[in-house]
């Protein structure tokens, strides 16, 4: 098949899977208010397959290594440079082209991916041909993809194997010559309701105690015992708001139960290998910062964005401290596209495949959660309270106070009100809202939290280099030693 229509992408997920939301059972998510949206906004990205538009078709869209027949681009494994600053390229485009994010096959591919590299380093064949069999089940259908990767944890205090309940992490609990039974629940899953494929990695290091949560395998979402339970979401434009010209864009993340589910053993990538779960766990989160920071730096454009156009709105762009804000906001942007470029440009090779430098990314990673609440409060401060008091659409559209509307909420003279009103109410959205306020949450946690960036950041400085060149300043050691 190769490439897939949106049609027949929606089809597929009419499939019997069990989905909840807000207490109810979902038959068919594609037609649900919230899920609905979720699927749309995956669709978009089989839209951008289907182009007509060569530039955007050679974008998505590649050639299979062996067959040549066409692929979604990001079912390349990345051997090279240009294949990582593709895989940037796709994410940022979809974003740009559809007003979305479109995560059909980022995280799960970041997931595949490092099963590859981990599959490797052990030197399993079995996990090698299951990973390779499974990237070719998902060319040849175009499936879409999720990572399930963060357990539920219970008491974090307290290792897996001490927990009150056993599969407060994911583990395995039977096997038998045809394949295995896992227990557990993951959590954050993102798109994961819309999923035609689970892909399942450790979420941590485990001990040797710890061998049955050393697992990573896929399944398909509509396997028996396994159940979404999803969280709510915003829905479609309301007549309460002034809004651009295209649908709602959002994804809904769930948590995923796994009932003592069975998985194949040409489905396992992993199956108690525990010395290996922290390179599996490591590997994937470089991949997945990757994808992070790739997406993060057009959603952040944006949100610069509304700080300069609401200080020209507002008539303000040329005020000394005003400039000097949003220079501080130009410096936040550029400095993060600057360290998701430098990613790509200096990979670590596992064999044939090319990670994403960790350094990097864990820097831009940090950079942006770290430093994201200080951009808000500056866009904030430069639109003014208006972005929290706002009069509404119903209010602008009632011709009994829409002369005052008109009248006393214009602003610079170079713009129309109406212009404004649109502005303050996408700042709104960006920087005063329920959305906001859950990308905050998810700034510091999605992706890993800030404390697991520093401490890869640690991992992967060249910090006795650093003490040998302290030395050889202050005399103790030669600089014939320290270099």
């Amino acid at each position: 098949m190769g490439i897939r229509t949106v049609e027949e992408y929606k089809e597929s997920l009419r499939d019997g899977r069990r989905v909840y939301i807000s207490g109810e059972k979902v038959n068919d998510i594609t037609a649900h208010p919230i899920l609905g949206i979720t699927c749309n906004t995956i669709g978009a990205g089989y839209e951008l397959a289907a182009s007509n538009d060569p530039e955007i078709r050679d974008l998505f869209v590649a050639k299979h290594p062996e067959t040549g027949e066409p692929i979604n681009r990001l079912f390349v494994t990345p051997k090279t440079v240009e294949d990582l600053q593709n895989r940037t390229k796709i994410i940022q485009r979809a974003i740009e082209l559809t007003g979305g994010l479109p995560f059909g096959k980022d995280i799960g591919t970041d997931c595949l991916n490092a099963a590859f590299v981990v599959a490797g380093q052990m030197g399993k064949k079995e996990y090698q041909e299951n990973a390779t069999n499974f990237l070719e089940h998902l060319r040849k259908n175009d499936l879409h993809t999720c990572g399930a990767v963060s357990c539920v944890k219970g008491d974090r205090s307290k290792e897996p194997a001490k927990q009150k309940h056993p599969d407060y992490y994911l583990r395995v609990v039977d096997k038998n010559k045809d394949g295995i039974i896992v227990k557990g629940a993951k959590i954050h899953i993102t798109s994961a309701p819309a999923a035609n494929e689970i892909i399942v990695v450790p979420t941590r290091q485990m001990r040797e105690n710890e061998a049955e949560y050393a697992v990573s395998f896929a399944i398909p979402a509509n396997t028996e015992g396994v159940t979404f339970i999803c969280r709510g979401g915003r829905g479609a434009w309301s007549d309460r708001e002034f809004h651009a010209d295209h649908p709602v864009r959002e994804l809904t993340e769930a948590m995923i139960v796994f009932d003592n589910v069975f998985v194949p053993w040409d489905r396992v990538f992993m199956c108690g290998e525990w010395q290996y779960s922290m390179l599996l766990a490591y590997t994937f989160a470089t991949f997945h910062r990757f994808t992070a920071i790739s997406y993060k730096v057009p959603s952040v454009e944006v949100l610069a964005g509304c700080a300069v156009a609401m200080a020209k709105y507002n008539g303000l762009e040329k005020v000394g401290h005003i400039r000097e804000k949003l220079a501080a906001i130009a410096a936040y942007v550029e400095t993060l596209r600057a360290l998701t470029n430098a990613a790509a440009r200096e990979p670590v090779m596992y064999g044939e495949i090319a990670v994403p430098n960790p350094l990097i990314a864990n820097m831009a990673k940090l950079h942006f959660a770290s430093k994201y609440h200080e951009i808000l409060e500056l866009v904030q401060d430069i639109s003014g309270g208006i972005i929290a008091t706002s009069p509404d659409k119903r209010d602008w559209d009632n011709p009994d106070i829409h002369g005052y509307l008109e009248h006393y909420l214009g602003g610079s003279d170079r713009y129309t009100t109406l212009e404004r009103m649109h502005m303050i109410h996408e700042t709104m959205r960006q920087a005063c809202s329920h959305e906001s306020a859950f990308h905050e949450v998810t700034t510091v946690h999605a992706e890993g939290s800030m404390a697991a960036q520093n401490m890869m950041i640690l991992a992967e400085s060249p910090l006795d280099r650093y003490e040998k060149l302290a030395k050889a300043a202050a005399g103790i050691i030669s600089r014939e030693e320290a270099f």
